[in-house]
């Protein structure tokens, strides 16, 4: 009987040859894929990591001098335009304003009596030229002599001399109506509104919605005009410095996509932006202490250069930021139509109405001394 023997060594023979084709085969697809994919997606974005949540910061001062008499506000705390955030000892303040109403009704009264003593002067000017006109008009036996002429004409001179003296007086203010146009009048009135808007700055306020990032100020404290006294975060106003490397700008232009994520909230929470502006210069050269690169021994460095990246206010809402977080940046630069490596060419305006108010209350209330004054 014959049996056919297998040999074990035929079986486990490794196929060198189909081993490196189907190695370089699959080396092949890796590589055209991953040329596929820079090509068509990769080589359309840029991304860093060295991005960095910021906002404006308002430094609340004091406007007045005092004592902070109380402090209404703690630190991370939300305000609103308008709260009362700390309140200072009006009580040098009240005084300042009462001396200053004061001189003002004094001369208001000082002015309405000037011309009151012109009218007077007028009259009696008038009728010592009516006295002398009526007898130089006499001829005849009635007529008066050449020596009681030349004093009747004196007497007419001297009225119009304190006439003239009066009006000068009084800058030249001949009725009621131009009381508030005297210079001593004006130089009152502007101390009265200076000294009423010190006393209603001893109520210090927000003047826009924010939070409270540092409180300096504490009860008992002595302030004046540009202390501290608190730090103000605008958290609707926020963005994001992306610091990239100056051969990643070539293709990045004003008002591309950007999809941020932010380490506190991961991946799940994608924010989207658009690139608003670049900066005028890179962080080594604006710093403080600039590197000199004209000197022997310089040495290239990479440098990078903030830009600026407006997040969706929306998604803020839902996702809060704070100042400061670390991002994670990636701008589409698949659109290069736009303004390349530009400032930006508008800003978020940023203004409050509260020292207008306090300006219009001011008004209001040398308005009142001044009726007062006239009545």
């Amino acid at each position: 009987m014959n049996t056919s023997t297998i040999n074990p060594a035929n079986q486990n023979k490794f196929n060198r040859s189909k081993a490196f084709k189907i190695f370089f085969l699959a080396l092949i697809l890796i590589t055209l894929g991953s040329f596929i994919y820079w090509f068509f997606l990769s080589s359309h974005y840029e991304s860093t990591d060295n991005a960095y949540v910021s906002a404006p910061q308002l430094q609340i001062s004091s406007q007045v001098d005092g004592t902070v008499s109380a402090v209404l506000i703690g630190e991370t705390q939300a305000v609103k335009t308008g709260d009362l955030l700390f309140k200072i000892d009006t009580t040098e303040a009240k005084i300042s304003s009462e001396i200053a109403d004061a001189d003002l009704m004094k001369a208001i009264r000082t002015v309405r009596s000037g011309i009151s003593f012109l009218k007077q002067r007028n009259d009696e000017y008038k009728r010592a030229l009516q006295d002398y006109d009526r007898r130089a008009s006499l001829q005849g036996n009635a007529a008066f002599s050449t020596e009681e002429l030349s004093h009747y004409k004196t007497q007419v001179e001297v009225a119009k001399s304190a006439y003239d003296q009066a009006l000068e007086n009084i800058d030249g203010r001949t009725t009621l109506d131009q009381v508030k146009d005297h210079p001593d009048v004006l130089r009152a009135l502007g101390a009265a509104k200076r000294a009423y808007v010190a006393l209603l700055r001893a109520d210090v306020k927000a003047p826009v919605n924010a939070v409270i990032a540092r409180r300096n100020a504490q009860v008992g404290q002595r302030v004046s005009p540009g202390v501290p006294l608190a730090t103000l975060i605008l958290k609707d106003s926020m963005w994001v410095d992306a610091n990239f490397k100056e051969n990643q700008l070539s293709k990045m232009r004003i008002g591309q996509p950007v999809e941020l994520e932010a380490d506190v909230y991961g991946s799940k929470v994608v924010y989207k932006g658009k690139v608003v502006g670049f900066s005028p210069g890179t962080g080594s050269s604006l710093s403080l202490l600039p590197a000199q690169n004209a000197t022997g021994n310089w040495v290239k460095v990479v440098q990078r250069l903030p830009v600026r990246i407006e997040i969706d206010p929306e998604m803020m809402k839902s996702n809060p930021l704070r100042v400061g977080l670390t991002m994670s940046v990636t701008v589409d630069t698949k659109d290069s139509s736009g303004i390349a490596l530009q400032s930006m060419q508008t800003t978020e305006e940023i203004k409050t109405d509260m020292y207008d108010q306090q300006t219009i209350e001011a008004v209001n209330h040398v308005n009142k001394i001044i009726q007062a004054a006239t009545r």
